[in-house]
């Protein structure tokens, strides 16, 4: 997981591919998705989200009854020279489930 002070680095120096995080802090529930695009998948997330649409029904549904303050939207693991997005997913999935992180 990236520290802050290098979050803003590597999303305005470093390819912005990587792993996106939804994660309801009541709950502590999450969602791990693969992301070409973080900034702007990150974007679409939280705009599907307040409109009512996402499509995992059960995230949406406890993000409409709670609403956003009890919600974080973050990238949490980026791709690196000659990375794959999905051992970059199972990477980030590692380092969860060793947290015993329950999933959407």
């Amino acid at each position: 997981m990236l520290k802050s002070k290098n979050l803003q680095h590597y999303l305005n120096t470093e390819p912005t591919k990587g792993i996106i995080r939804i994660y309801n802090l009541e709950s502590d529930k999450s969602l791990l998705i693969k992301s070409n695009n973080i900034i702007e998948d990150s974007k679409n997330i939280r705009f599907q989200l307040d409109l009512g649409f996402y499509n995992n029904i059960n995230l949406q549904q406890e993000y409409s009854k709670i609403g956003l303050e009890l919600f974080a939207i973050e990238p949490i693991l980026f791709v690196k020279d000659g990375e794959s997005l999905d051992d970059l997913y199972d990477k980030a999935k590692k380092i969860l489930d060793e947290k015993n992180v329950t999933y959407y």
